[in-house]
């Protein structure tokens, strides 16, 4: 069996705190339409041949820190970019699905088989209804993953 393609290094300065963790798997409801050669198989992150998501959480759990950046101020308050507000029909931030499969995915930008591109309009997709999902986007799209070669496409 090959070895699992490993998480690429991110170097965090400062205190950049994780606000959010899924206990079990989270398996995306969104139909991708990325059709993959052979399963992507990683410790945090699977996607099958027909490109259906799934971020793994192990038994300690997946933990992210939602849209970034966010700094933590003296253990006090989060200072950085919001998620939006509860949705009532999830009660979870408008952005909790998209940054939880955004990050999961840009974790393995270097190697996971399909494009930035790709990855960042899901993003747009899964944010839905969300009225700054726009600007949102373009953030992503303009400075996520800056530096970043893809090999895996």
């Amino acid at each position: 069996m090959e070895p699992y393609p490993q998480p690429r290094e991110i170097v965090r300065k400062g205190n950049f705190p994780y606000i959010f963790k899924i206990k079990k798997d989270y398996k995306c409801p969104y139909e991708t339409g990325w059709v993959l050669e052979k399963p992507f198989i990683a410790k945090w992150l699977e996607i099958s041949t027909t490109g259906r998501i799934t971020v793994k959480a192990h038994e300690n759990g997946y933990a992210w820190d939602g849209c970034t950046p966010k700094w933590s101020v003296l253990n006090l308050f989060i200072f950085g970019t919001p998620d939006g507000h509860v949705d009532h029909r999830t009660m979870k931030p408008y952005t909790y699905r998209a940054s939880l499969v955004h990050d999961a995915l840009y974790q393995y930008l270097d190697t996971v088989p399909v494009t930035k591109d790709q990855i960042d309009r899901l993003f747009l997709e899964m944010l839905g209804d969300f009225k700054l999902r726009k600007i949102y986007y373009y953030a992503v799209k303009w400075f996520g993953g800056r530096g970043v070669v893809q090999r895996g496409v």
